[in-house]
């Protein structure tokens, strides 16, 4: 696995990184998965960029590199640049996305070896939800470039509080997809904004096509995403957000010297509290 997208496969794969993807990437169900979401995630990005002059674009946690597929087919920016924890992953976006590719580098989110404001836009897309310290990942990714994007799921929600609290069960994604982070709606601006000291330039709240909802589902399983699809259509989408998980993303940078205000020493795990 990466530091990247969730998927659907058991928590072990989140283990060591370089062995998941050397049994997913052979795996054409989690090639197609990844595939899936890859058109959203880009749409996006490039929606919170539309007043953004890019150039030269990095994604930080690449994974399979089906964002930047999709990224390069809109013609978001003139160069791409890809960075993954994982070997596997980096190899694989070498071979996949070669054509258009103009570099790939195995690295941690939070170190990277570039020089500030290299990049136009660096991208985090469903990757900071798995990390141990997400503050050094956005205030880095931040730095190597002129403005950042994340997008992360909004998992403290109605839903999951009674899931965890009555039920007693954990978050779903933290087995089935290895995330250690979960954040609200106001949580991750508050978390872009004060733990991490950044602006946020623009945002938007995606609530997930009717493809992701329904991909891979039959039967029974049918059910929740068709509650889902009733439930955007009769109450407002505030409401929903405050209910029920959707994807936020965020286009930020660093903040202006007059413009940086103080702020408190991240610990080494944001966790949940945010």
């Amino acid at each position: 696995m990466s530091q990247s997208k969730d998927m659907p496969m058991g928590s072990t794969t989140w283990t060591d990184y370089d062995e998941g993807y050397r049994r997913a990437l052979g795996d054409a169900a989690f090639l197609a998965w990844r595939a899936a979401g890859a058109r959203q995630k880009a749409l996006n990005i490039a929606r919170v960029c539309r007043s953004v002059s890019v150039s030269a674009v990095l994604e930080i946690g690449c994974g399979t590199g089906a964002v930047l597929v999709e990224l390069e087919s809109m013609s978001f920016a003139g160069k791409y640049v890809a960075s993954d924890v994982s070997l596997e992953a980096v190899e694989f976006v070498r071979r996949s996305c070669g054509r258009f590719l103009s570099g790939a580098l195995v690295g941690s989110a939070g170190s990277l070896p570039f020089p500030d404001k290299q990049f136009s836009i660096a991208v985090l897309s469903h990757v900071i939800e798995h990390l141990e310290d997400p503050v050094s990942a956005v205030r880095d990714a931040a730095r190597i470039a002129e403005y950042a994007v994340i997008e992360v799921p909004t998992e403290k929600v109605l839903s999951n509080f009674l899931r965890r609290k009555i039920l007693g069960q954990p978050y779903a994604s933290a087995a089935a997809a290895g995330h250690v982070q979960f954040w609200s709606p106001r949580s991750i601006e508050r978390f872009l904004e004060d733990a991490c000291g950044l602006e946020i330039v623009a945002r938007h709240t995606d609530f997930l096509c009717h493809q992701i909802e329904f991909y891979g589902r039959k039967g029974p399983r049918m059910a929740k995403p068709l509650i889902k699809e009733v439930l955007k259509r009769v109450i407002p989408g505030w409401i929903y957000t405050q209910l029920l998980t959707t994807h936020a993303t965020f286009l930020f940078r660093e903040r202006t010297r007059g413009e940086k205000k103080l702020v408190a020493a991240p610990s080494s795990s944001v966790k949940e509290a945010r």
